[in-house]
């Protein structure tokens, strides 16, 4: 089980990574989030999109050096996320999801199924955790570190993935 913690653990660092650099890569990143936060007056928009990252940012050193903590912040920030898209919903505010970047593509129930696979993660973690097995071996490392990156790769396509099934559905 401590290779599903691995596994876990690089899923999660490499998500929220990507998610945090796609809104520090500049300025402009960084705005376009914060004007996606519409829900929020306008002067909280900026400070809670810096907030956001730094939660991200958070996440990834207490994964890395304190994974109990990783994970329950993972957690709790997918959580948010989660509340934020399904409020977002309700009020019919559907910003484009920016979770990785520059996108046009709103936000919908993709992105909370999205949340709902990155939070098994966070409990298949919290399983290994408790219980963890054997020792790391050097064949699990090289099978739970792949495994990981080809997870946080899947999910952070996610939508592109969804979208492209539902116009083969769409269309049939």
């Amino acid at each position: 089980m401590v290779h599903v913690l691995v596994a876990s653990q690089v899923l999660l660092t490499t998500v929220f990574v990507v998610s945090a650099y796609s809104k520090l890569r500049g300025r402009a990143a960084l705005r376009s989030f914060a004007a996606t936060l519409r829900l929020l007056p306008g002067p909280a928009r900026f400070p809670a999109a810096m907030a956001t990252v730094a939660m991200e940012l958070v996440a990834v050193a207490t994964l890395i050096v304190l994974p109990p903590a990783g994970l329950a912040a993972g957690a709790m920030l997918l959580i948010a996320f989660s509340t934020w898209i399904a409020v977002s919903l309700r009020w019919g505010q559907r910003e484009p999801c920016q979770c990785f970047g520059a996108s046009a593509t709103p936000l919908g129930p993709v992105h909370l199924v999205r949340n709902g696979l990155l939070l098994l993660v966070v409990a298949l973690g919290s399983v290994a955790l408790t219980f963890p097995g054997g020792p790391v071996t050097v064949v699990g490392l090289a099978l739970a570190v792949p495994v990981g990156l080809v997870g946080a790769i899947l999910l952070i396509v996610f939508d592109d993935i969804a979208d492209l099934f539902m116009e083969v559905s769409g269309s049939a």
